[in-house]
């Protein structure tokens, strides 16, 4: 086969089968309603942010799980909520983390083949690696030189999980040693896995740097030292590569070759420090058990994966390219795995968010402790109260004084970008509809069903149409007796009941934002 008989794979064409795929459009338009919504030309907020990302439970869980892993020390365990994530860690850091556990998650739970598996774990780890490298060089924005390894081999992700023939008629051709790694892709794809990677990235709209970073570097660019992204994780990338390929009695000749050709832009690094920051990493990619769904046999393979690896352990790349021997079997079995090292996330629900509604309160207190913004303690305490209640939306109203208009500022969930133009209502105290009631006799109201006699005569006439929900919590904002805020809570079906554990928290949320208001140096919205 040759490349002049290969019609080239384009990323168009990826695109086509990425959307004909019957278990990919959600994710795609998941992960392309991230990078359009927060493009650099998109005006979107942090807490639009928060609320494309709090749309899906499982990406929630697992940013949370690596926002407070050993990657990220000086707030680890601390931070509850992705709004507050946002705060600390930035908008972009954000959102490149979020689109890549979106699509690597995507590609471990679906592929069946070793060698996509293998790729995925080994783009986190050089992500890791390539961390723990800019430390080291004392080189600023680590979370970049991160997400840039970690979607250094992008292309070759996409080609091995959408064109899985294609891709093992390329492994064949280059495993006959007849033709170097690129003519390979050119035989088959048409097109180089960089180039590949580089065309989707443009289409994802990822940041130029993370895309340039994938293109694969020469020796002579590496002596110009012409990106230090792009540097940093072809570099990492080969480093983490040798302990795919390499048996263990072999790594060290390699890891030499590889130091050799990075030194001019490298020089001081020295070969035990290597070995050091992989064994480190090795040990951080235990913190992504939970994200990346890692069971025993994968924590073994990392194990295998250290420069100090015993030499009768036989390389990640032998392991999967073969059944599995009793021998084999056996050596998997002595490999130590720390206990709890992959925890089962808990299936109950009430208890997922009762433990985030004990630690975002606590999260929320500290922080009103020190310097803080009004809008940032505010979106957490929306964030908790839906997340931590399971309501379907949350807003939270201030009250203008020139209008006595209550006006929605902050909310979550469905519909909630339509709610925030629409949803505001007049403060009128004799009215005596429940919304007004709740605000004239600062009174914590609990609707289970509208429709109930008794209830619905109290309905007021505008509840009606797009901000209509059958089952809501009305929980007033009081500073000196007057109502200057409120917070709605509301389910889009009737006879939701709520616990007194619950109730509780609904109150102290409550009083937070009062306490917020009350020692901000901005003060209220009104």
């Amino acid at each position: 086969m040759t490349a002049g008989k290969t019609s080239r794979i384009t990323a168009e064409e990826l695109l086509d089968r990425m959307t004909n795929q019957r278990d990919f459009p959600a994710v795609l338009q998941h992960i392309t309603e991230i990078n359009m919504k927060t493009s650099p030309s998109s005006n979107t907020s942090a807490n639009e942010l928060a609320d494309i990302i709090l749309k899906d439970y499982s990406l929630t869980s697992k940013l949370l799980k690596v926002v407070n892993s050993a990657m990220y020390c000086q707030f680890s365990g601390q931070i509850s909520t992705i709004s507050r994530a946002v705060v600390i860690l930035g908008f972009e850091q954000v959102r490149l983390t979020a689109t890549g556990l979106i699509f690597f998650a995507h590609l471990q739970d679906k592929s069946t083949a070793n060698y996509v598996k293998e790729a995925v774990l080994s783009s986190f780890l050089s992500g890791i690696l390539a961390q723990d490298l800019s430390e080291y060089l004392k080189l600023e924005d680590w979370e970049n030189y991160f997400i840039c390894a970690m979607f250094h081999n992008f292309g070759r992700l996409l080609a091995m999980y959408y064109f899985p023939d294609k891709y093992e008629a390329y492994l064949e051709l280059v495993a006959e040693g007849n033709v170097t790694d690129q003519m390979g892709m050119q035989e088959t794809f048409g097109t180089t896995f960089d180039k590949l990677g580089m065309d989707m990235a443009e289409l994802w709209n990822l940041p130029k740097f993370i895309t340039f970073s994938m293109k694969i570097i020469s020796e002579q660019e590496i002596k110009e030292k012409t990106d230090q992204h792009r540097i940093l994780a072809n570099f990492a990338n080969e480093l983490c590569d040798i302990t795919i390929h390499y048996s263990p009695h072999q790594r060290q000749d390699q890891l030499g070759i590889v130091l050799k050709k990075y030194q001019p832009a490298y020089e001081d690094i020295l070969e035990e420090d290597i070995v050091g920051m992989m064994d480190t990493a090795l040990t951080k990619m235990r913190d992504f058990a939970d994200v990346l769904n890692l069971k025993q046999t994968d924590l073994c393979k990392l194990d295998q994966r250290s420069f100090k690896a015993p030499s009768d352990i036989p390389s990640v790349h032998a392991i999967d390219s073969q059944a599995m021997s009793a021998d084999t079997a056996d050596t998997l079995e002595r490999c130590k795995i720390s206990a709890g090292a992959s925890p089962s996330p808990s299936n109950t629900t009430s208890e997922n968010r009762h433990l985030l509604m004990q630690g975002a309160i606590q999260e929320i207190s500290n922080i009103m402790l020190d310097d803080f913004t009004l809008d940032s303690v505010l979106s957490m305490i929306l964030e908790t109260v839906y997340r931590g209640i399971g309501f379907d939306q949350v807003l939270i109203f201030f009250r203008k004084p020139e209008t006595d208009i209550m006006q929605p500022r902050f909310g979550l969930g469905k519909n909630s970008e339509e709610l925030l133009k629409e949803f505001s209502f007049p403060v009128q105290e004799t009215a005596g509809d429940l919304f007004n009631l709740a605000l004239a006799e600062g009174r914590d109201l609990y609707i289970d069903n509208i429709s109930t006699p008794g209830i619905k005569q109290r309905k007021p006439a505008w509840f009606r149409g797009l901000i209509f929900s059958p089952s809501f919590a009305l929980y007033p904002v009081m500073i000196n007796k007057k109502s200057i805020g409120l917070i709605y809570g509301a389910f889009t079906s009737p006879d939701h009941h709520l616990n007194q554990e619950q109730f509780d928290a609904l109150k102290t949320l409550r009083n937070q934002v009062a306490l917020a208001i009350k020692l901000s140096p901005t003060g209220c919205y009104a």
